[in-house]
């Protein structure tokens, strides 16, 4: 046997003691074994992680309290609201630290496949060497799968099969009930005033999508960010519906506008805040959190075919993801509704 060759079976058996094959979707990907700390390059690969361990979690994309997402301390980990912000490759974020990246030495990444920048944060994070997998996550449907896959990889297999198989409970009740139905024109509104928007096709809007919603908005996505800007006599020719609103602050400027009042979903008051605390319900990161997101949105689309209680289902996520107990009172906070 020469030189070279005992070389190689060396380095074979090496990375064998040191690794684990993990199959995700037919195929069986190699990841460290023994994940102590990971990282995600990307807000929805971060987030999961929280939802898996968050003690694994080396950093932020971004600060955890910002527009879309509340974060209130009562719902979260005090170790995740002391993590230092990374960043991010997307906007909204700080740019990301390579160094950073490495000096904090996880020992696996996630990335996001269905990341419209996914070329450039693979060739970046190549130049780390720390071992990455990739992950779908955009579809509602690939969820569970993947969540399943990161619990293996990381190192978290019960956790993962755990929340895994309460998503595709989710799912498949959420596509049973409204099978057939006729889909509700929602208008999704986000900037401060409430004219950005998403086009039809955008990961930014999936979850509306699957709880049985069509967007008034068709067009082409212009940019990585989203947020296509429309005028008001668009909207009024769309004449939604539904309207759900992204963030407080563009809802309190749309309740308050009388200009708004003469779309039909305003006077009907057919306009709802999306939930966001600790973590959006449904975008900005489209994360795990969408699981309970479109128990919501499939309640406010079709009331008749999908009739849940929506805080008995609030209860049930936030116990189960977050490790929290909530009362009654919180639940109406965190739905937006008045406490008597």
């Amino acid at each position: 046997m020469t030189t070279i060759f005992k070389l190689i079976i060396l380095l074979i058996l090496t990375v064998s003691l040191h690794s684990k094959a993990v199959e995700y979707n037919k195929q069986e990907i190699i990841v460290p074994d023994n994940v102590k700390t990971a990282f995600g390059s990307s807000p929805p690969m971060n987030y999961l992680l929280y939802a898996l361990n968050p003690e694994k979690m080396i950093g932020l994309n971004f600060n955890a309290k910002n527009q879309n997402n509340s974060a209130d301390e009562i719902y979260l980990n005090k170790r995740f609201l002391s993590l230092p912000v990374i960043g991010s490759f997307h906007g909204g974020g700080q740019s990301i630290n390579l160094e950073t990246i490495v000096k904090y030495k996880p020992d696996l990444i996630l990335l996001w496949e269905d990341d419209l920048l996914i070329d450039k944060v693979k060739k970046e994070i190549a130049k780390t060497d720390i071992p990455t997998i990739t992950l779908a996550f955009r579809k509602i449907q690939e969820m569970p799968n993947s969540i399943a896959f990161a619990g293996k990889a990381i190192g978290e297999e019960a956790r993962g099969e755990l929340l895994a198989s309460y998503s595709q409970k989710v799912i498949d009740e959420i596509k049973a009930s409204i099978n057939g139905t006729k889909p509700t024109r929602y208008y999704y509104a986000e900037g401060i005033d409430g004219l950005f928007s998403e086009c039809d096709n955008s990961f930014h809007v999936e979850a509306l999508n699957f709880a049985g919603g069509e967007n008034v908005h068709k067009c082409k996505q212009s940019g990585v960010l989203g947020l296509e800007k429309i005028n008001f006599e668009t909207l009024v020719s769309y004449d939604p519906e539904i309207i759900i609103v992204q963030n407080a602050q563009a809802y309190n400027n749309i309740i308050n506008n009388p200009l708004w009042k003469h779309l039909k979903a305003v006077q009907n008051k057919n306009i709802h805040l999306v939930p966001n605390n600790p973590f959006n319900w449904i975008d900005r990161p489209p994360s795990f959190m969408r699981v309970i997101g479109i128990e919501w949105l499939t309640n406010l689309f079709h009331p008749k075919e999908y009739e849940v209680d929506i805080y008995k289902k609030t209860a049930e996520f936030y116990k189960l993801f977050l490790g929290v107990d909530l009362t009654q009172k919180e639940i109406k906070k965190i739905l937006g509704e008045k406490n008597e």
